[in-house]
């Protein structure tokens, strides 16, 4: 799964965000999360892939804090190869 967002941001920051979004939406908490790699402003994480569909939604919103960031989920894929690629991609 992968999205994209406007600031140039830390792993730490884009992993403390994409958890916290998670344990908001119901059914979307628990179970695998891991941040594979994030560049500027796009990231790739990885979940079950039971919880996609929660995950999408939890994502596709808007984080509080100094600056208002909106997450955009754009791709899920089954393996790391397209999301690797595709994070290569300029916008």
């Amino acid at each position: 799964m992968a999205g994209e967002q406007i600031p140039s941001l830390s792993p730490r920051w884009w992993e403390t965000s994409l958890k916290a979004e998670l344990a908001r939406t119901p059914g979307a908490a628990g179970g695998r999360f891991r941040l594979v790699r994030s560049e500027g402003r796009r990231a790739i994480a990885e979940v079950d892939h039971l919880r996609a569909p929660l995950a999408r939604a939890a994502w596709n919103s808007s984080v509080a804090g100094e600056d208002r960031v909106t997450f955009v989920t754009r791709r899920t894929w089954g393996t790391l190869v397209g999301a690797k690629r595709w994070l290569r991609e300029r916008p």
